[in-house]
């Protein structure tokens, strides 16, 4: 596994000037229109001016998929290149699905565009494992899930083991008894129920990094035992509670000489390298490359040294949200320092959206650039005037939220498409919770919600993870509260796993902003944030006290804790009101109190 450290970051890239206006025109007549719209000069820019090695940061509603098919349009009408020997690469079927038909229809040609995961399927059979069957990503977890629950009901320090990975609340009330050869678990105790589900989880999740990194349980020991830090006891524990899991997940695909999903990466990897494999393309294409993954860029690299191609990059550092897949912003960060063995590299920004409108664009540009590890730019909009595209809806209760919603719906044009997000998927609980009158009809498995009042209008929840890349015309933000399933989260991460996972950025809750960045900008017109008035998101602070005070307008935040960020509750020492205090809602975690003035 290789770890960024972060101390060693080079030197920003320093984005490419506009070619000549001359060069501009001449390669804008070679491409021509693509779906339909002129290019930018930005994008022209981008596409004739690239070199060997190119990173095109391109911001949210610039055009990223245009861009790309400008490239290949470029590409083969100046003959660099015939349709087999480019390839495009994405990270999901369904973009790579889009793209693919995108490509067809801007350029009339067939060109191979697909997910990493496919490439790596098709490198390991057309090699030496042609005939291996791929192993169900959900069969391989039913057998860890079935090992787990089986060693939980019958082996005694197995039982323990998992008990004392569990809270001390827990341990203490079940540990002693928990050593019996008749105990039965607590299946109806619900918090014995979360922890094991949790358990389990990381474990799945645990098992599949392991598998992508190409590291087994020896190699995890002395993994933890260089890096576990205060956590190296826990570390241990949890390793020794994965072993017979890990193995068991291991014997499933061995016993049938299957290819396991995650680990179908590492084995195109060894396929190259040893020349089973060859490749014939002269360019390659990856869109999204914010979601890259250290696997990943392992095998674009190894294709690269088997026979050289140009590589020509198109992604947005501040909409990298994917570290818990295994995304490692720092590629993107580092492009230059990542790719040098293939000489230098060009950068080039497209800042041109038309999405959605300028109040938003500067807000949320004000919000993400407070980071300074990633690249600045300046989004615009230069068909839109000043507007008011935001707006603070508060509540101290849920019901209340709740109210404040619906009166805004109310207000929405009746075919209006609206985007209900959430941090989390219980967040939609704001809504199922709350409905007493029975407005809206909710559909669990699609996300799709009926508002009874306005039938035309097209509801959907999902959680900002899932909403990338979509946009709506109005979006409500449900989860603007503090805590721990606030935004930004602050769900603790299973240690052990943390040791196979790019290495945390310094700035506290960096990737908590980006995902908050996201969620932003996924709106044509408006956005709304459903704040908590008693315990507002720090992110809410922060949009109040220095980005934009006037969308706060009747909504009114609590003091905020200096320590920690979280907001301050009004508490009371006896009957003596000249005895109340504010105290951090942060607590136990933070115990910062301040007397009343």
């Amino acid at each position: 596994i290789v770890r960024h450290r972060q101390s060693q970051r080079p030197a920003k890239l320093v984005p490419q000037p506009l070619l000549p206006k001359e060069q501009i025109d001449q390669a804008r007549a070679i491409i021509g229109n693509i779906e339909k719209h002129e290019l930018s000069d930005e994008q022209i820019s981008a596409i004739a001016g690239a070199g060997h090695n190119t990173l095109v940061l391109a911001g949210a509603g610039t055009g990223k998929t245009t861009t790309i098919i400008g490239y290949i349009a470029w590409l083969l009408a100046t003959k660099r290149a015939v349709p087999e020997e480019i390839l495009v690469l994405s990270f999901t079927r369904k973009s790579a699905d889009e793209m693919s038909q995108r490509i067809m229809a801007g350029t009339g040609m067939t060109i191979r565009a697909c997910t990493f995961h496919s490439l790596g399927l098709e490198i390991c059979r057309s090699s030496t494992i042609a005939d291996r069957p791929i192993i169900d990503g959900h069969a391989s977890n039913t057998v860890v899930r079935e090992t787990f629950e089986r060693l939980l009901e019958r082996n005694i320090p197995y039982r323990l083991l998992a008990f004392k990975l569990m809270p001390k609340e827990l341990f203490g009330k079940y540990g002693a008894a928990a050593r019996r050869e008749d105990f039965h678990l607590p299946t109806d105790d619900y918090a014995f129920n979360q922890y094991r589900q949790n358990l389990i989880e990381n474990a799945q999740t645990i098992i599949q990094h392991m598998r992508q990194n190409n590291i087994g349980i020896d190699g995890m020991h002395t993994l933890n035992e260089r890096n576990g830090g205060r956590h190296i006891g826990r570390n241990r524990e949890m390793l020794r509670l994965v072993e017979p899991l890990y193995a068991a997940y291991t014997d499933n695909f061995r016993t049938t000489h299957g290819i396991d999903f995650p680990g179908m990466i590492v084995d195109a990897i060894q396929c190259v390298k040893s020349g089973a494999y060859r490749h014939p393309y002269k360019y390659v294409l990856i869109d999204e490359y914010q979601d890259m993954s250290r696997p990943r860029y392992a095998l674009i690299r190894a294709l690269r040294e088997q026979r050289d191609f140009t590589l020509f990059c198109v992604g947005d550092d501040w909409q990298s949200i994917y570290r818990f897949a295994g995304s490692d912003i720092h590629l993107i960060l580092d492009f230059a320092d990542s790719w040098q063995a293939w000489g230098p590299t060009r950068m080039f920004q497209i800042t041109t959206t038309r999405r959605f409108r300028q109040s938003l664009i500067d807000a949320s540009g004000k919000f993400i650039m407070r980071d300074a590890n990633l690249y600045a730019k300046h989004l615009r909009n230069p068909n839109d005037k000043r507007d008011y595209s935001l707006k603070a809806l508060g509540g101290a209760t849920q019901e209340e939220r709740f109210e404040a919603v619906v009166a805004q719906l109310r207000k929405l044009p009746k075919a209006a498409s609206v985007l209900l997000l959430g941090r989390y998927n219980s967040d939609l609980n704001l809504i199922a919770r709350n409905d007493r009158d029975g407005l809206f009809r909710i559909d669990q498995g699609t996300g799709s919600i009926a508002f009874a009042e306005k039938p035309e209008m097209s509801i959907t929840f999902m959680t900002v993870h899932k909403s990338k890349g979509l946009q709506y015309d109005f979006v409500f933000l449900l989860c603007c509260s503090g805590g721990l399933k606030g935004f930004p989260s602050a769900i603790p991460e299973e240690p052990l796993l943390g040791l196979l996972l790019p290495e945390v950025e310094r700035m506290p809750h960096a990737e908590e902003r980006r995902l908050f960045y996201v969620a932003m900008t996924r709106c044509r017109k408006k956005l709304f944030f459903v704040v908590d008035q008693t315990r507002p998101s720090r992110f809410m602070y922060e949009l109040h006290d220095r980005i934009c005070p006037n969308v706060f307008r009747g909504v009114k935040l609590p003091p905020q804790c200096p320590n920690c960020g979280e907001a301050l509750r009004l508490r009371h020492a006896g009957s003596d009101p000249s005895r109340s205090f504010y105290g951090c809602t942060g607590y136990p975690n933070c115990r910062y109190t301040r007397q009343c003035r």
